[in-house]
């Protein structure tokens, strides 16, 4: 089968050959000892029941009941390891519980789900279909209930930033409500959760399926609701911390909050790691790691990631970080349209392994490939490169962004199927096979790194960071709003 890149990545696989060409020596092995052992670490059947657990909490929506119950699990599950000790981080949000979405017009439309942090309670008015691309104002939608068609993208994640103006767009013009069909039938897109920026609209808003978008008639009376809770409330980050010969850190990353079994798995994989390490002599660890399980990927106004980040900025300077690994929605299949659903093609989703330095690169090109973990490319970053700004590419995809923008010398590994934020799909969206690959790969990688001088980690990093102390010019750490604008 021949590999189609994302349409986001295209474009940059000249820069890649050319940062893949300036990559440094293999970094040191690791004492004799301390590689990963294939007979202890975790077996693929053991991912399976660990990711069936964490999605078995259900919907972990940011603060909510069931997302406290998995992180006071994986407190359990981390704190009994021997030599590890587990603190908190606590951030105030103003939490959005969910519930049903409910869509009336001449009888019951099933709803797929309410869009996430849509304003709770009822509004009825006309039903009017707005083509993609035509404005939501006051002039055409005051008082009406806009229908939308999931914006044509490549893969679902694409449609938020479109999804998300389009709430605001709605609440400010005022609007009913929001009704978003899918080309895809209700029981793939039941519980699908898109925007995660944690802005709370001004209007109610759901999501259907193609078959209840064909029960809809525009100009026909129609009642929108979502019932749903907003109430103050606190969360907490997770960090966990083995300590090593030295107390310089590696950090490895993952956000709590999620939906299904994709978004987000990573939990399971720092799980696993942090096991295999806790396991070892303190000889094989030459530093400290530390095991970040961060909230509020779902609620990005405060996201936990983003103020992680901004710690170690303002730390590593002092010696005190060696680098930040992130992982992402691991073992992914991928689906792909095709008859009017998602199908799977048999293959597995294309996956990015981003990483800024030489030295991290060439440490994650040698683990992908003594692990034969396929359809992964290693990246220099996803967005087109800005000369003169430290550093030229922003994005490392999802949540890596946060520690490469911070100029914290990172590597994140992330795909991002239409199953990400479809938990119909269950355990069928991963192999837990290639899941176990892709996190002994991410095992080896941090091993390999272990004893590399921080200098040889950092690579181009330092220069970046005296140019931003000179002036240069950043990426953006500006997050969503936690409150969408009024009229």
């Amino acid at each position: 089968m021949s590999v189609v890149l994302p349409a986001r990545w295209l474009g940059f696989i000249t820069a890649v050959t050319t940062f893949a060409a300036h990559v440094a020596g293999v970094p040191a092995a690791a004492s004799p000892g301390c590689s990963i052992d294939d007979r202890t670490f975790a077996s693929a059947s053991e991912f399976r029941v660990l990711n069936a657990t964490v999605a078995g909490f259900g919907v972990r929506a940011t603060g909510s009941p069931a997302h406290n119950r998995l992180i006071s699990w994986l407190e359990r599950r981390v704190a009994h390891l021997p030599g590890m000790s587990v603190r908190s981080e606590r951030i105030p949000i103003h939490r959005w519980q969910p519930g049903p979405g409910l869509l009336l017009s001449n009888g019951v439309v099933p709803v797929a789900n309410a869009i996430p942090y849509s304003a709770p309670g009822l509004r009825s008015g006309e039903l009017i279909h707005l083509p993609s691309g035509t404005p939501i104002t006051a002039a055409n939608s005051r008082g009406k209930v806009v229908l939308r068609d999931f914006p044509a993208v490549d893969r679902g994640y694409f449609a938020e930033p479109v999804l998300d103006r389009d709430m605001i767009d709605a609440g400010v013009a005022g609007a009913a409500g929001v009704v978003v069909a899918f080309p895809f039938p209700h029981n793939q897109v039941r519980g699908y959760w898109d925007p995660h920026t944690g802005t709370h609209y001004r209007v109610p808003g759901v999501f259907i399926g193609s078959d209840a978008a064909a029960k809809l008639r525009p100009g026909t009376r129609t009642t929108i609701g979502v019932l749903a809770g907003r109430a103050p409330t606190v969360t907490r980050s997770l960090i966990a911390t083995l300590p090593g010969q030295s107390a310089e850190r590696i950090v490895i990353d993952t956000n709590t909050d999620g939906v299904g079994w994709v978004q987000e798995n990573g939990t399971v994989a720092l799980l696993a790691l942090a096991e295999h390490f806790a396991r070892l002599p303190v000889r094989c660890r030459p530093r400290t790691l530390e095991f970040v399980f961060a909230t509020s990927h779902l609620h990005r106004s405060v996201e936990g990631s983003e103020i992680r980040a901004r710690a170690l900025d303002a730390e590593y300077d002092g010696g005190s970080v060696a680098f930040a690994f992130v992982l992402e929605h691991l073992g992914t299949r991928e689906f792909l349209p095709r008859e009017g659903s998602l199908q799977p093609t048999g293959a597995a989703e294309l996956s990015g392994w981003f990483a800024g330095s030489p030295a991290l690169a060439q440490a994650a090109s040698a683990a992908l490939t003594a692990r034969a973990v396929d359809r992964t490319f290693v990246l220099p970053g996803s967005d087109p490169p800005v000369p003169g700004r430290a550093p030229p590419q922003c994005s490392f995809g999802g949540i890596g962004t946060h520690f490469h923008s911070h100029l914290v010398p990172t590597m994140a590994m992330i795909s991002g199927p239409w199953t990400l934020w479809a938990p119909a799909f269950g355990a069928e969206a991963v192999d837990h096979e290639r899941m176990r690959r892709q996190t002994l790969a991410a095992g080896d990688a941090i091993t390999a790194l272990g004893p590399v001088p921080r200098e040889q980690i950092a690579g181009p990093y330092l220069d970046l960071r005296r140019a931003r102390a000179g002036g240069a010019p950043t990426c953006s750490h500006e997050m969503p709003p936690e409150w969408a604008p009024r009229r």
